[in-house]
């Protein structure tokens, strides 16, 4: 169970994409809370860093607001169609209709610890 409010609002998802119909918006609300469960389930300090301010309000957002854009612009999870003799190809991420965090956006709301600075000397030949 999360703590902290979900930052992503469906005015976020109106601002990256269009105005949102009425069931839109109503689909909208339970994405963005199912997207957010998700993370925090995924990254379970994620509350912590974003109080902290070792994560970004802002990348949190646009994270949330990606997943569920992704289903609402293509909720059948069609990757390809065609006309005659109709056929369509599901992505397999989101074939299924479900929400999901692709690596790269949950690189982007993750810490990484900094290791200690290391350094080069580049030598001329037979330098020491």
């Amino acid at each position: 169970m999360t703590t902290m409010p979900n930052p992503a609002t469906t005015s976020d998802i109106a601002a990256r994409w269009r105005p949102l119909t009425a069931q839109e918006t109503t689909n909208a609300v339970a994405f963005l809370e199912d997207a957010w469960a998700l993370l925090v389930a995924r990254r379970p300090t994620l509350e912590a860093d974003l109080l902290a301010g070792t994560v970004s309000t802002s990348n949190a957002v646009r994270v949330v607001t990606a997943m569920v854009l992704r289903v609402l612009r293509n909720p059948e999870g069609k990757l390809s169609e065609q006309i005659d003799d109709y056929k369509y190809t599901r992505a397999e991420a989101i074939g299924s209709g479900l929400l999901h965090v692709t690596d790269d956006e949950l690189a982007d709301i993750t810490v990484v610890a900094r290791r200690g600075q290391r350094s080069v000397r580049l030598v001329a030949y037979g330098e020491y």
